[in-house]
């Protein structure tokens, strides 16, 4: 009779096991819609394909959201949309749509005059045309003409996908006359330049250009004609894993950007190289609706050649060190400046990053977005490589802003105040387009 209830008992255990078990397993399960086809919405200007060729998730396939979400931000990395969401509808066949919607930027700017500003020439009056998406192909034409700080007229057209997947074309004719913001010269520069590039899977992109260029240094007032004619190759390997390019929350993106610059005119032969390498490091701290960001940079310039004055570099910009005054004539002529001028750099700089407006598009069409940074960098210049790490080293840090834009993609402003042998200076206004890093 014991044994009789023991057994009883048993089965009754292993009943409720396997029903319990069976219930964990079915709540824990999640489904996942069966993609029988993807389609795009919201296009009404970009060509179906150039959307496309960034899908990678398969159709008669499960959903994987994340294959689609790194395909959303492929699509936005394009820079000519807004706005890219993605969304499963299901089907009469119980089978799914995986469904990619845009909204689509400003991306044609009419014939127009606008005011421009460059840290190195100051304002110009520009009038031109751009189109940033021409024909729906996610080609980019524009036509430019300037006058002011720098006067200038240009056409540059570009194409990431002339010959196939990632094989990239872009061309450039640019004829420019400008003051040189600390050489006492008119720089008179004519340029012609072509540039391929080749992705090689997702995070490995090559580039190589060849440019001729021609230019000219005119003092007036003491009848000096400095005149260079050089080709100029210019080699460039990147790996980046980043995930959004306006406001990457992870990720790195490591440069290298060769550039060889060699005389082409018997009476005037020379040869000079350069390599700028740059590490920036990507990473959300916070993870809220409103994201915080922490990045870092460390670059390097390393020059060697033909060293003459017109190749100097300096430290302290708006993409070097932050914060302090812009380079001028008159600042270069001063003993005390000495310390940022040279042809070797070393630079680096941290962001904490945090987003104050989420980029979105308003009821009117509109894109609006809101970024607010902390930032310090601190850097060194020196004539001389082997002298570089004795040079002291200079410090700027503050804050700024950046606003998402169409066709600019980031404008920003920095804040920032420097730092040398224990002093702070007055502090100075930096604003541009595109991050530092």
């Amino acid at each position: 009779m014991l044994t009789l209830k023991l057994l009883k008992r048993s089965i009754l255990g292993l009943f409720l096991f396997i029903l319990i078990t069976s219930s964990l397993s079915s709540a824990n399960s999640v489904y996942l819609p069966y993609i029988e086809k993807i389609e795009i919405k919201g296009n009404t200007k970009t060509l179906d394909y150039v959307i496309r060729r960034e899908i990678k998730h398969e159709t008669l396939n499960l959903l994987d959201s994340l294959v689609a979400e790194q395909d959303r931000e492929r699509i936005e990395n394009l820079r000519i949309f807004s706005e890219v969401t993605w969304k499963t509808i299901p089907l009469d066949s119980e089978n799914s749509k995986l469904v990619f919607s845009v909204i689509e930027s400003v991306q044609n700017l009419p014939p127009s005059i606008l005011p421009t500003y460059d840290e190195k020439t100051g304002w110009s009056l520009n009038a031109g045309v751009l189109f940033t998406n021409f024909k729906g192909r996610n080609q980019s034409l524009s036509f430019n003409l300037s006058v002011g700080g720098k006067d200038t007229y240009g056409l540059i057209f570009s194409d990431p996908w002339i010959l196939g997947d990632h094989v990239s074309l872009r061309s450039e004719i640019d004829k420019s006359i400008y003051r040189h913001n600390f050489l006492d010269y008119n720089v008179e520069k004519d340029k012609v330049r072509i540039d391929f590039g080749k992705w090689f899977g997702e995070n490995i992109k090559t580039l190589i250009g060849f440019s001729i260029e021609s230019i000219k240094f005119k003092n007036e007032s003491l009848s000096t004609i400095l005149k260079s004619n050089y080709l100029s190759i210019n080699p460039v390997i990147k790996y980046d894993t980043r995930n959004i390019y306006w406001n990457p929350t992870k990720g790195i993106l490591w440069s290298n950007l060769f550039n060889s610059n060699r005389g082409i005119i018997n009476k005037n032969r020379f040869v000079n190289y350069s390599w700028k390498q740059s590490l920036s490091l990507y990473h959300e701290v916070i993870k809220l609706e409103r994201k915080v960001i922490i990045a870092f940079n460390g670059t390097y310039n390393f020059f060697w050649g033909e060293k003459d004055e017109i190749w100097l570099n300096y430290l302290g910009d708006s993409f070097t060190v932050r914060g302090w005054p812009l380079i001028s004539q008159s600042s270069y002529r001063s003993e005390s400046n000495e310390f940022r001028f040279g042809y070797e750099l070393l630079y680096g700089s941290v962001e904490l990053r945090k987003e104050i407006i989420p980029k979105k598009v308003t009821n009117y069409g509109t894109q609006i977005g809101l970024l607010g940074v902390l930032f310090i960098d601190v850097g060194s210049i020196s004539y001389n490589i082997l002298n570089l790490n004795e040079t002291p080293k200079i410090i700027g840090s503050g804050m700024g802003i950046r606003i998402p834009f169409p066709m600019l993609h980031v404008i920003r402003f920095d804040l920032g105040w420097g730092y040398r042998n224990g002093k702070w200076n007055k502090g100075t206004l930096h604003w541009g387009v595109s991050h530092k890093f």
